[in-house]
Parts: structure tokens; sequence; C-alpha cells
């Protein structure tokens, strides 16, 4: 991932040699989306889906091994109504770290986004991840925000072993999502933790947060685990959140078919009881140097059709 490197030393007393360094990686893609019903008459159905994400990491550590850091990025994607975007640069994340702890703060993910104790996401077929096994799930999770200033929150994380815990906090903030608009979101809090034994991770987390626009305060929990059955990796989850009306459930699978092929597979139920059960069948298929070609086709928990079929190149 790691291809450009820029690094400056400096000679500091008779101590001896401090290191910072600034590295760039991200990816692209480009293909097509299709999802039946899309938006109405505002977006349309089928459009040429494209992202350039490029993350811009800078470092330093003390001469007691504290490690500093921060992040930017990058980020460009098409609209909705299949129009361009220009790139736009993100909020900075700052980071501190020495041993086990781990210490973020800015522009954060809150522990379920940051699926790091909680495996959240799962896997998620195609190219763009239309669907997974948290589809049907009505939380709106605070995140690293890609295009917009982002959070004033706090993300602490510490590992002891096979153990590990997080906690968010973010406070009110607007988000101008990039120039879209602002919309304006209520504090939240996370905690969470997991343990990994014999190749399987658990995982749990608690939140509360108040919705863009809302300051209903809505709670939420989620336990997933992770984990190998066979060839296949698996993960599986059970999450119930305030403004749902039902339990949500979800699986997912990649299955090697092959040296460079996996295919991808999801499941999402329960949420809202006007939701369908949504899902997904894919494919990933590695064409070297970094460089995938990635495609699906499934039902969202609207009940419409979605595919997707294009490439992923790393960098």
């Amino acid at each position: 991932m790691k291809k450009l490197l820029i690094a400056t030393t400096a000679l500091v007393g008779t101590a001896g040699v401090v290191a910072a360094e600034t590295t760039f990686s991200g990816y692209g893609r480009f293909g097509i989306l299709y999802e039946e019903d899309r938006g109405g008459n505002t977006e349309e159905e089928t459009r040429i889906e494209s992202r350039y994400r490029l993350n811009i990491d800078s470092s330093t550590e003390t001469d007691g091994g504290i490690r500093f850091a921060a992040r930017i990025r990058v980020e460009a994607n098409e609209n909705a109504n299949n129009s361009a975007n220009q790139g736009v640069f993100s909020g900075a994340r700052f980071q501190v770290s020495s041993g086990g702890l781990r210490v973020r703060v800015g522009n954060v993910s809150g522990v379920t986004d940051a699926a790091e104790v909680v495996n959240y996401f799962g896997y998620e077929p195609g190219l763009v991840g239309q669907t997974g096994q948290y589809a049907n799930s009505g939380v709106s999770l605070p995140a690293f925000s890609s295009t917009g200033a982002g959070n004033n929150g706090v993300n602490v994380k510490y590992e002891m072993g096979d153990f590990a815990f997080m906690a968010s906090y973010t406070d009110d903030h607007t988000d101008n999502l990039g120039g879209a608009g602002a919309v304006a979101f209520g504090d939240s809090f996370e905690i969470g933790a997991s343990y990994t034994f014999s190749a399987w991770t658990v995982g749990a987390a608690y939140g509360q947060f108040e919705a863009a626009g809302s300051a209903v305060e809505n709670d939420f929990w989620v336990i997933t685990a992770n984990g190998t059955l066979g060839i296949a990796d698996v993960s599986f989850l059970i999450s119930d959140f305030d403004g749902d009306d039902d339990t949500v459930f979800g699986a997912s699978t990649s299955i090697p078919v092959g040296a460079a092929t996996n295919v991808v597979a999801s499941v999402s139920t329960g949420g809202a009881d006007a939701n369908d059960t949504s899902y997904g069948l894919g494919f990933t298929h590695s064409l070297g140097g970094g460089v995938s070609l990635s495609g699906m086709a499934g039902s969202n928990a609207a009940g419409n059709t979605i595919a997707d079929l294009g490439v992923r190149f790393n960098f």
C-alpha cells in the first residue's frame, strides 16, 4: 500500500536522530452501478461509479517511544445524478500511541464504524458494497468523514493479549459534506470489547447517539463473531436499535474458489417493519499488482434489485 515516503531527519543535541515521515496510500475504483427505482426521479438507476481516495499520514516518535500521527484524506466520488465531482479534503484526525494504548481525536469514527472490536461490516459483495450483513439496520453511525470536517471527538483503544477494548465520544457538530449542504449531528458515545480465541473473534458494542437533525437519543447494541468454517471466512451479526422495529440478524462470507478468485455473499433481515430481507452474491478476482475485478447482484432492504461491476486498484 505504501508507495511514496517522504522522511525528514534532524539531529537534536546529542540525544540522537529523530525521524518524521509522511506516507501516501489509497485506492481508485470505477465501474457500473445499478439500483432499481433509485431515488425516484432525482437519481439515475444506472450510473458510472467512481471513487479516488488518497490518505496522507504523517508521524513521528519521541525518544521515549511515544508515537504521534495525523491523517487527512482527499476523496472524489461521482454524484448520484451521474455527474462528476471534484476531490475534497477531509478534516484531520490526530493520534498518539504507546504500547497497547492508542488515542485518536478530531475527525474520528465511533467504536462500531471503526470495525476493530466489532466486525460490523463483515464481507460486502461487489465493487461498492451496496448490501452487507448490517444492511437492514437503521442506525446512523458516527464515522470518519472522508469529504467533510467530521467529528470533534475522541476514540480510545487498549489491547492486552487476546482482549481489545474501545470507547468513543463525539460532540455536536455540523458537517458540510464537501459542500453538499450542512448536516447537524448530535452527541454520541460508544463502548465495546472483543476477545480472540482459536482463530475466532467475538465482539460487542453498546452506544447512544443523536441522529442527524434530531435531538432524540437512540440506544443500540451489536454483537459480531467472525472466523473460519472449513475454507470459508465467515462473519455473523446481531444488532438492535431503538429506531428499528425488530432485531437485525446478518451473516456474510468470503469463499476462495481458485488461486485468485473469491465468492462473496451476504444476507441481512429485520430492522424496520417495511424492510425486505436484503442479500447479495458477488465475486472478487485478483488481476495482480493490487488490481481486482469485482461484481455482484442482489436485492436491498427496499426490495429493489441492485448490481455493480468494476475494477479497484490499490496504491
